[in-house]
């Protein structure tokens, strides 16, 4: 079936659920915390760290560490070529003495591929986070809540005429 490959349930819940599709209640979850893979090591851990952090917590489960370990290895790989290339420049001499572009633009060039596609299976992608959405942690208190350094807010409220109310100074009054 072509089109656009569905998104997790989870990714969908952070984003708001704009069409007000329902949610597949029945999809299932995957257990365990994510665990970085041996073989992840170095430059692509720190990566793997940096990654993991930067996302909200618990969204990565134990289910996600191969295409996270797939981002992380094909980041470094990113890296190795594009400062080869930046130490050895742009072209490089060929088998019959012909200039030729440099073999690592096309690591350069494949691990960018894997890199955004990886980053978008796993909510990464510019696109994913503009339609992120995070719940505070200080729910209560209404829309104003946290204002003014969670100072309370207190209405200024007037019996007086109409349009002599504090908030109405400088201002047309309204007129129903």
């Amino acid at each position: 079936m072509p089109g656009f490959a569905p998104k997790p349930t989870k990714i969908r819940q952070l984003e708001g659920v704009p069409g007000h599709r329902p949610l597949n209640g029945k999809e299932p979850q995957p257990n365990g915390e994510i665990v970085r893979p041996d073989f992840v090591t170095g430059e692509a851990a720190k990566e793997w760290e940096r990654a993991v952090a930067a996302m909200p917590a618990g969204l990565y489960t134990a289910a996600d560490a191969p295409v996270l370990a797939v981002y992380c290895v094909a980041w470094v790989l990113f890296r190795n070529a594009l400062s080869q290339v930046a130490r050895e420049g742009m072209t490089s001499t060929g088998s019959t003495g012909q200039m030729v572009a440099h073999p690592s633009l096309a690591v350069v060039a494949k691990q960018s591929e894997v890199i955004l596609r990886a980053s978008d299976r796993l909510g990464m992608s510019p696109s994913a986070r503009t339609r992120l959405t995070m719940e505070t942690e200080n729910q209560g208190g209404g829309k104003f809540a946290g204002l003014l350094g969670g100072a309370p807010l207190k209405l200024a409220i007037s019996n007086g005429p109409k349009g002599s109310s504090p908030s109405s100074k400088g201002s047309p009054s309204r007129r129903a």
